[in-house]
C-alpha cells in the first residue's frame, strides 16, 4: 500500500506543478507577459509669441506655453525656427509648465533679424521645437506652430531692421554727467553720422530707476550730426525696486534718419557715468525719506 499513497503524493505535486507553471505564463505581472514599457502619447500645448518689457532683453521673446492636458509636464528645452532670425539652436530649460488655461512664459533669445525689405521688413513663418519631459520620465519633441501672419515677430523684426539700419548710419555716445543745482546730473548725448543721413532726436526714455529728459539747448554734433542736452533724476527710491531692478540703465533715444519714423535705440552708458548715476539715487532718494 505504501507505493500507492506514493504514487497518490506524486501525482499530486505533478499537478501543483503544472498549475504554478500555467498561473505564471497566464498572470499578466509574470515575467513573460512583461513586454516593453509603453511610452506616454505627446502632451497637448500650445504657444504663442509674446513680449514682456518688464522682464526681457533686447534679443528675447517670451514664448508663452499652455499645457491643455491633465498633468504638469517639463520643458528641457526650447529652439525657434524661422527664417526671420538668425537660428541659435536649442536653448535650455528646467520649467515646470502645469495644466491651466494660463501660460508660462519661456524667455528664449533671437538671433540676428533678417532684413530683405529694410525696416519694412515682416517675419516669416515661425514655429517652436520644445523638448518636453512628461511624467513617466519620457522626453518628447513637439513641433509648435506659431501664428502667422504675426504681430508680435512682425514687430520685434521691424525693431531689429530698424537698429540694424540705425548702427549702419550713427555713432550715439553719452558725454560727462555733471551735477546741477538742484541734484541732477545733466550731460550731452552725441548723435554722429556714419554716412551722409541726416539724423534727429524726438525723444528719450529712462528706466523704472532713472528719469531722463530732454534738457533745453539742442545743437549741431560734430560731422553734421545733433547734440541734445539729457537731464538724469531719480525715478523709484523703493528698496525693493532698487535692489531688483534688472535694467537699471536701460535708457532709450529715439533719433530719426533721414525725416522718417523714429527708430529706437538704446544709450550706451560708460562705468563712470553709471557710478554717477548711482551717488545721485542715493543722495536724491535719501532727501525724500
Amino acid at each position: 500500500m505504501r507505493w500507492v499513497r506514493l504514487a497518490i503524493l506524486g501525482a499530486f505535486v505533478l499537478a501543483a506543478a503544472s498549475a504554478g507553471l500555467a498561473g505564471s505564463i497566464a498572470s499578466p505581472r509574470g515575467d513573460a507577459a512583461d513586454g516593453p514599457a509603453v511610452a506616454s502619447d505627446p502632451p497637448d500645448l500650445t504657444a504663442t509669441a509674446e513680449i514682456r518689457r518688464m522682464f526681457m532683453k533686447p534679443g528675447q521673446v517670451a514664448i508663452a506655453v499652455t499645457n491643455h492636458g491633465d498633468a504638469p509636464v517639463r520643458v528641457l528645452g526650447v529652439e525657434l525656427l524661422t527664417d526671420s532670425f538668425a537660428p541659435l539652436g536649442v536653448q535650455e530649460f528646467d520649467t515646470e509648465v502645469p495644466p491651466s488655461k494660463n501660460a508660462r512664459d519661456l524667455i528664449v533669445q533671437y538671433g540676428e533679424a533678417t532684413c530683405p525689405d529694410g525696416v519694412a521688413s515682416q517675419s516669416e513663418p515661425a514655429s517652436v521645437a520644445l523638448q518636453v519631459a512628461t511624467e513617466d520620465a519620457t522626453v518628447h519633441t513637439v513641433t509648435l506652430a506659431l501664428s502667422y501672419p504675426n504681430g508680435t515677430l512682425d514687430r520685434l523684426v521691424r525693431e531689429a531692421c530698424a537698429a540694424q539700419a540705425l548702427a549702419a548710419s550713427a555713432r550715439i555716445e553719452l558725454g560727462e554727467l555733471t551735477e546741477t543745482a538742484e541734484g541732477t546730473l545733466e550731460g550731452r548725448l552725441s548723435v554722429t553720422p556714419l554716412g551722409e543721413a541726416a539724423l534727429g532726436v524726438t525723444e528719450v526714455r529712462g528706466s523704472v530707476l532713472f528719469e531722463v529728459h530732454l534738457g533745453d539747448g539742442s545743437g549741431a554734433g560734430a560731422a553734421g550730426g545733433v547734440t541734445v542736452p539729457l537731464v538724469f533724476d531719480a525715478h523709484r527710491c523703493d528698496g525693493h525696486v532698487v535692489g531688483d531692478a534688472k535694467h537699471p540703465f536701460g535708457f532709450t533715444v529715439w533719433i530719426t534718419i533721414d525725416g522718417g519714423d523714429p527708430v529706437a535705440a538704446p544709450i550706451d552708458v560708460p562705468e563712470d557715468r553709471r557710478e554717477a548715476l548711482w551717488a545721485m539715487l542715493e543722495v536724491r532718494c535719501a532727501e525724500r525719506e
